[in-house]
């Protein structure tokens, strides 16, 4: 069982990833609680966010594009669901979103007593899994007269600034304004008449519109874990390899990619056409280990980098006393860390780390 996590401060300039809603022209960005410590003792702030439905959202599509660069290098058919294929994750939710073979499954379930339920629910999720790499790693739930669930293989929280930079962190209402083509006729709501019919007050009204988008500029601390060993197998009721091991590596390339890709600026949000943020990773930390789960310190903390590296250690060394041997190693950027190897840029880590998963997962 191979496992990886990464965790990494990312300052963000000007981003608009994250809106939420919109209140008359006002486009909101994305707020959360957050309890930081004074001399008073704790106080509640409200920070920029990015929200870890946005940051699973732009794994997955990702992990959409990796595929494709991946399988198309092998010239292998994708293992993509057409909803997938263009970024829409219902991933097998109900029976309109399924494909023969797994509408089949379901049909079938209707004729079984309940004793044979389980064997038709382990063939839907491993049928599910050969059909879609997004389902397979993203998991996905049908939630109709046969249930079926397969818990995603990667973990991610929120996005929210890094501890030193909470009272420097801003949200602002940047103002905007939409041209109307002089002339036009806009049917008047209220009194019926067409725009430009009488001059004056209405018909500038309809030239030029105001609007507003809050923007925020912040260091985000990002995390992320992935378990890679359980690619392509299954889960529910019992654990079996769906897939063969070429395809299983395929697939573990795609997802490795994935995440360099949402770690390495790409990050998919709201408004890019328009609002694209000026993005700088300030540090990183990637903890692969096997067969047991390490996760990195929280980002938010600024001794987060040594902290993982300690407790990595400490972990191994735990975990011999009680006979299990924990293969791990740490992997770091932007930090100078005794007891890791040090990265001089993202892509050398990423490069690093591409080799260390590949060696264990092979």
């Amino acid at each position: 069982m191979v496992n990886l996590c990464l965790a990494a401060r990312v300052r963000a300039n000007v981003e608009a990833l994250n809106m939420t809603e919109t209140i008359g022209n006002v486009s909101k960005h994305r707020r959360a609680p957050y309890i930081i410590s004074t001399r008073e003792g704790y106080k509640l702030v409200y920070v920029p966010a990015i929200s870890g439905e946005s940051l699973g959202h732009a794994f997955q599509a990702n992990l959409v594009d990796a595929a494709q660069y991946i399988y198309g290098v092998e010239k292998k058919p994708v293992p993509l669901d057409p909803y997938s294929a263009r970024y829409e994750f219902v991933k097998f939710s109900d029976s309109k979103h399924l494909p023969e073979s797994l509408k089949k499954i379901l049909e079938e379930s209707g004729k079984k007593k309940k004793e044979g339920i389980e064997e038709l629910q382990h063939l839907f999720e491993k049928t599910a899994i050969q059909e879609s790499i997004v389902a397979d790693i993203g998991g996905f739930m049908l939630a109709e007269k046969m249930p079926v669930r397969r818990t995603s293989l990667f973990e991610v929280g929120y996005a929210v600034p890094v501890e030193e930079a909470v009272s420097e962190s801003i949200i602002e209402a940047q103002m905007h304004a939409r041209q109307a083509v002089v002339g036009l006729e806009v049917e008047e709501k209220t009194s019926g008449k067409k725009a430009g019919e009488e001059a004056g007050e209405g018909k500038e009204a309809k030239q030029q519109m105001l609007y507003y988008v809050e923007v925020a500029s912040t260091v985000y601390g990002m995390s992320m874990c992935i378990d890679l060993g359980s690619i392509g197998v299954t889960s529910m009721v019992k654990r079996e390899e769906a897939v063969a091991k070429d395809e299983k590596l395929r697939r573990v390339k795609s997802a490795l990619l994935a995440l360099a890709m949402t770690f390495g600026l790409q990050l998919y949000g709201a408004k890019r056409s328009r609002f694209s943020p000026v993005l700088s990773i300030e540090n990183m930390v990637a903890v692969i280990s096997k067969p047991l789960p390490i996760a990195a310190s929280p980002p938010q903390v600024s001794t987060y980098i040594e902290e993982t590296v300690s407790r990595v250690q400490s972990t191994v060394a735990m975990l011999k006393k009680l006979g299990v041997t924990e293969d791990a190693i740490v992997l770091v950027y932007g930090k100078d860390v005794k007891d890791a190897a040090v990265f001089k840029t993202p892509e050398a880590l990423f490069d690093k780390l591409f080799d260390e998963v590949l060696k264990r997962v092979g």
